[in-house]
């Protein structure tokens, strides 16, 4: 599901209903603590004209806990 906004798009992923994915977070869920993540969020062109393509932010995840997560509010629309 997506939100959008005058001045924002959102865009929610839940991986906790993918087996897969649950898979994964079990299995470095002890070593978060040491792991740096360097994330960034593109534009992908997909023809000529669209070039070059655009980087839309980047976000570092660094010493995360998974012990006791916070639950973020949800939006009020």
């Amino acid at each position: 599901p997506y939100h959008r906004g005058p001045n924002y798009f959102e865009v929610d992923i839940d991986i906790s209903s993918n087996s897969v994915a649950n898979t994964v977070v079990g299995m470095v869920k002890g070593v978060t603590k040491v792991l740096v993540v360097d994330l960034a969020f593109l534009l992908e062109s997909q023809s000529e004209e669209e070039l070059p393509e655009a980087i839309l932010g980047t976000v570092r995840l660094q010493n995360v806990s998974l012990d006791n997560p916070l639950r973020v509010p949800a939006l009020q629309t």
